[in-house]
């Protein structure tokens, strides 16, 4: 049986504007055929489905999601759910969090960290076809210095946690942390490689692994045929890490120009995550930490994150949307704000929506993010044009989802 989507509005991701008139042919969960309207027959078993007003577009990507994590807040909060709950039930809310996205349109994820390989086994449960959900890519555990980004101290001398970080020293112990990762089913690595610094604000910024850590990590990534991401602010080890193989430059507060030129070059991507540097200011802060150094360095990454963004658009990066879900944000509610800040900053809505769409799918290397022959029938309908207004989407009642062709019950998510 076939199932057809036989649309008069589509946003393929590939072409600039609406293409119009045609039916999708969709055969075993993947697109079969494009017809013009005129040119498709139809048959007494194909499943129809008609859309006059609406827009049809590919399925989106997040590709800088922590499906482990809820979003929460408030910091002390956030830490304390780490170890409230065991990774079991962190995977079972995981998984919820997952359907959330895809019921917001985001039918894939990259996650970016996940304690106890929760989100690996979430991606390995709907691969093997026993749960229902988007497709996941996941790095397992990031590889951070001891004491580094990820592996953050202030927990009691006495408290001891296994498989929520995975802290290396030296360049052996980010081999041996990539084969690690790989070991326990990753499909990328993720790296923490320079971070935010109070010290000195006029450079806001420092490198945490040393150049031949980062050159290790990229040169066994490689040799294994697997991507290196990692998180980033700004300095000369992104341009090192560039140099050395890294397939995609996360947050990146702080692009210089010998940086820029180099991604441009080597077709490396980046992700800005936008709106999660946003959301420090939505909150209420006392006066204190207002006139403290951890503020003035919020101004000054907001301050630096459009110039990053705008040598970005200028230079014709693989800019790609990324929101940092789970870290300070809900999923898949706010994921259409990132494309609102992308707009904000330079980028048209169709721009937008291909960061979302064709660049994402390249990123994750799978065949999404476009309505072409060949690719996976990861199909969302649209009540309204998003290229007029981006905000449509910000309600998942005006989202219809098709994940593999099939068109996706939103009742099978908890009502909140």
């Amino acid at each position: 049986m076939r199932t057809i989507i036989k649309a008069k509005n589509i946003i393929n991701g590939v072409d600039d504007s609406i293409i119009k008139d045609k039916c999708i042919i969709i055969k075993d969960g993947l697109i079969n055929e494009i017809l013009n309207f005129e040119d498709f027959k139809t048959s007494h078993s194909d499943l129809i489905f008609s859309y006059d007003e609406e827009i049809v577009m590919p399925g989106m990507i997040d590709v800088h999601v922590h499906l482990a994590f809820s979003g929460i807040t408030d910091n002390r909060s956030f830490r304390a759910e780490s170890a409230d709950l065991d990774y079991g039930a962190q995977a079972l809310r995981g998984y919820a969090f997952a359907l959330e996205h895809m019921s917001y349109g985001f039918t894939s994820l990259r996650d970016m960290n996940a304690p106890g390989n929760v989100a690996i086994n979430i991606k390995n449960m709907i691969n093997n076809k026993k749960l229902i959900g988007p497709n996941i890519l996941a790095c397992g555990l990031g590889l951070s210095i001891t004491g580094g980004h990820m592996d953050q101290p202030g927990w009691g001398n006495h408290a001891n946690f296994t498989d929520m970080t995975y802290p290396c020293d030296g360049p052996n112990e980010f081999i041996k942390g990539v084969r690690t990762q790989l070991k326990a089913g990753a499909d990328f690595i993720k790296t923490n490689m320079c971070v935010s610094s109070t010290y000195d604000l006029h450079h806001p910024y420092k490198q945490e692994m040393s150049n031949e850590e980062i050159e290790a990590v990229c040169a066994e990534a490689k040799m294994h045929n697997v991507k290196v991401a990692s998180h980033t602010s700004g300095g000369p080890s992104i341009t090192t890490a560039v140099r050395a193989g890294l397939h995609s430059v996360e947050h990146g507060h702080w692009l210089e120009d010998e940086t820029v030129d180099l991604m441009a070059k080597k077709n490396i991507f980046y992700v800005p995550t936008l709106l999660v540097n946003e959301r420090n200011f939505e909150f209420e802060h006392n006066e204190k930490f207002t006139k403290s150094k951890n503020w003035k360095w919020l101004q000054l990454s907001r301050e630096a994150k459009w110039k990053s963004l705008d040598k970005a658009i200028n230079s014709n990066l693989n800019i790609a949307l990324g929101t940092d879900a789970g870290f300070m944000l809900p999923h898949g509610s706010m994921n259409y704000r990132e494309m609102e800040y992308m707009i904000q900053g330079g980028m048209s809505n169709m721009q937008a929506i291909k960061a979302a769409t064709q660049v994402g799918g390249k990123l994750l290397g799978l065949n999404v993010g476009t309505i072409e022959i060949g690719q996976k029938a990861d199909i969302l309908v649209i009540k309204r044009n998003p290229l007029e207004d981006i905000k449509i989407l910000s309600n998942n009642e005006n989202i219809e989802v098709f994940k593999d062709g099939k068109k996706f019950n939103k009742c099978s998510i908890l009502e909140k």
